[in-house]
């Protein structure tokens, strides 16, 4: 039985920490403690607590504080009336519910700037004495210093919900949209007294969102699960994973944004969001995804040279698999139409090495479908196309090449999984795929992994690592080539900020076992090849003729 203490200011927190307590509460090898802290400063009036913020940060600093205050706000009450998930973001719960745990208060004392806080030698004295194995950092404010942070065996276990190797200090989230970056990342590490600079026990890194309170929502969202995991598996294990190795850090401590930088984000946002409001809904125009084929192996490819194939009216092509079957070339796709806002998968026959014809839909149902992977077993030929909104797997088999499809049955259920892709190595069958952690939204994050001794198996299993990649650059799939070789590549989507498949990098897979993963990246694509794109994200070949996708503003018509 492990003991765990989790820091919290007030018996009320966010539904993310409840989440991860409920979690907890279910596992008959966790005893848990709560250990609040009783020193609860009193309620001063607005002047007056404007008065000790000026007196505490200095004049120009606490009009920076309000006006960022204002600034979220506002963001958080426009969002919220469109976004459930936004609404929830501030949801507060009680953890009185789990009351048959013991409580222990404490009595922090806060440093002037009420940044940093310690814990008297009685308070320690109380933690030590429940001989606690691990104290989770809950919602307990200030930087810690002094004995609390060795008051249990393992330390003190919290997260930064930014990449520590660039961004410690704050606001969680912000920076990444203020500058750009096409990723957000978070940690969680085991407390020192260097800020943001502890043991890092779990990395990931998700993609950026266009706003600070969308950012900041799917980054708790995707990234809350996995503390109650390494916990868990710690109480089973009785091992945390390994730290990573530490490195020097060199960057700056950021800070709440100052006055300029606060209206700089604002009108940056809004006109991002007026923009798109403009271009969709008067200029009818959108970021349409096209496909394009040449008849080369991917290697030999010149994709500038390749052909490409007019999207229908108020409709797109993407996600290419291409395949030769009975003397016919046919490049399955994702048909995307805007009037019924979802995707079915339709054939186009390559005619020659430089005609098609675009053929019927193959496959239609009630939800959104796209990426057609195709594989062959046993002579017969099979799709599992991108079902995620089904919350399944789905395989289907090619009864009457190339039309005539029929469903067989969910590989996989109660899943949020894109882009799956399955192959056989090494003796075994794999299926890579993307999942959206805890039933969220987010599929280009993470890279998961299941296997079987045959395709066509209802039993998968979860590879040991999973997931195998956690970084939006790198983790979602766009494809695979040279897949019967014994280093099959795999085509990865890179993805930027506000702008969801920015190009490709490919990756040599040398190690796939049910407890190892290894690949390196061997080259990239960027969407250069043709006039006036911006995005590629998919790219496939049969060997003899290579297909692949690219993003360009244009007209829906």
């Amino acid at each position: 039985m492990k003991k765990i203490g989790i820091l919290l200011e007030s018996i009320n927190c966010s539904k993310y920490l409840y989440e991860t307590v409920s979690e907890l509460a279910k596992s008959d090898q966790i005893e848990f403690f709560f250990l609040i802290n009783s020193d609860i400063p009193v309620q001063q009036g607005v002047w007056e607590g404007v008065k000790a913020k000026i007196k505490t940060n200095g004049l120009f600093r606490t009009v920076s504080l309000v006006l960022f205050k204002l600034v979220t706000t506002i963001e958080y009450k426009i969002l919220s009336v469109f976004f459930q998930d936004v609404r929830d973001h501030r949801q507060i719960l009680s953890i009185n519910e789990f009351n048959n745990n013991e409580t222990v208060y404490l009595d922090p004392v806060f440093s002037a700037s009420g940044l940093f806080v310690h814990y008297p030698d009685e308070d320690i004295f109380k933690i030590k004495s429940l001989k606690l194995d691990i104290i989770i950092r809950g919602n307990a404010p200030g930087i810690f210093k002094g004995d609390i942070i060795y008051s249990a065996k393992e330390g003190i276990i919290s997260f930064h919900h930014g990449d520590n190797r660039w961004n410690r200090g704050g606001p969680p989230a912000y920076w990444e949209v203020y500058l750009r970056k096409p990723s957000t990342g978070f940690i969680i590490q085991i407390l020192t007294e260097d800020l943001d600079g502890g043991s890092v026990l779990f990395r990931g890194n998700i993609q950026t969102k266009r706003s600070y309170i969308e950012n900041i929502v799917n980054l708790y969202n995707v990234s809350n699960p996995y503390l109650a995991k390494i916990l868990l598996q710690y109480a089973t294990s009785n091992k945390l994973p390994s730290p990573e190795e530490k490195l020097p850090f060199g960057g700056t401590l950021l800070m709440i944004p100052s006055f300029t930088e606060s209206i700089s984000y604002l009108s940056r946002t809004g006109l991002l969001y007026i923009s798109l409001v403009i271009k969709r809904l008067i200029l009818r125009k959108d970021e349409r995804w096209s496909v394009a084929f040449i008849k080369a192996p991917w290697r030999y490819a010149i994709l500038r040279k390749g052909i490409q194939i007019k999207n229908p009216p108020n409709r797109f092509f993407a996600d290419p698999f291409v395949i030769t079957r009975d003397k016919k070339t046919i490049c399955y796709v994702e048909d995307y139409c805007y009037k019924k806002k979802r995707a079915c998968i339709t054939a186009i026959e390559i005619t020659d090495n430089n005609n098609y014809l675009i053929l019927d839909p193959v496959i239609q149902e009630p939800f959104h479908m796209s990426f057609p992977f195709l594989f062959e077993y046993q002579q017969e030929l099979y799709m599992v196309p991108e079902t995620s909104k089904s919350n399944s797997v789905r395989l289907y088999k090619c009864v009457e090449f190339p039309l005539k499809w029929e469903y067989q049955k969910d590989i996989l259920s109660n899943v949020s999984i894109v882009d799956s892709m399955i192959f056989e190595y090494d003796g075994k069958w794999w299926l890579l795929c993307n999942m959206a952690i805890g039933g969220k939204s987010d599929h280009s994050s993470t890279l998961m992994a299941f296997y079987s001794e045959n395709p066509l198996s209802d039993d998968w299993i979860a590879h040991e690592l999973n997931p195998l990649i956690f970084d939006s650059n790198i983790a979602r799939n766009g494809g695979i080539l040279d897949v019967n070789s014994r280093f099959p590549i795999r085509s990865r989507q890179k993805q930027g900020f506000n702008l969801y498949g920015t190009g490709l990098t490919l990756a040599k897979i040398n190690n796939l076992t049910p407890s190892s993963f290894s690949e390196e990246e061997i080259g990239q694509i960027s969407p250069e090849f043709f006039k006036k794109i911006k995005g590629c994200h998919h790219i496939h070949s049969n060997g003899n003729y290579t297909v692949y996708d690219y993003l360009r503003t244009e007209s829906l018509k």
